[in-house]
């Protein structure tokens, strides 16, 4: 008496078995698609707070805390402190859409996007207490 054979690894599709899926990719699509949103949000966060603090950095200016390069009285380091971390943003912004889009490596072009984002506050900050 012999055994029948076994069944074929991995079971063929047929009765009983729905056909195989292909695998489209689309849960990696949505989670790059809500950490791209999140980081977004938190820049747009950290931009409204510079933007408010930038208000008063003049303040110090004529006093010992002000830094020449700020207080100059051109207005031209006021103006790189108060719109250098929203061009940067569209630069970051800009920096993913073609990253994923031209290159198509959208986890790449996104920790691209966040060091060009991090340019402008940085930029900002140095510029004020620099």
């Amino acid at each position: 008496m012999s055994l029948p054979p076994p069944p074929p690894y991995p079971p063929s599709y047929g009765p009983g078995f729905p056909p195989p899926r292909p695998s489209s990719g689309a849960p990696l699509r949505v989670v790059f698609a809500v950490v791209t949103g999140l980081l977004l949000a938190a820049a747009v966060a950290v931009n409204g707070l510079l933007s408010f603090g930038m208000l008063f950095a003049g303040d110090s200016c004529g006093t010992s805390a002000g830094t020449q390069r700020f207080c100059d009285g051109s207005g031209g380091w006021m103006l790189v402190a108060m719109f250098g971390p929203w061009v940067a943003l569209a630069a970051a912004v800009v920096t993913v859409v073609l990253g994923v889009v031209l290159a198509r490596r959208p986890w790449i072009a996104l920790a691209l996007g966040v060091l060009v984002y991090a340019a402008g506050p940085a930029l900002a900050l140095f510029t004020v207490f620099g």
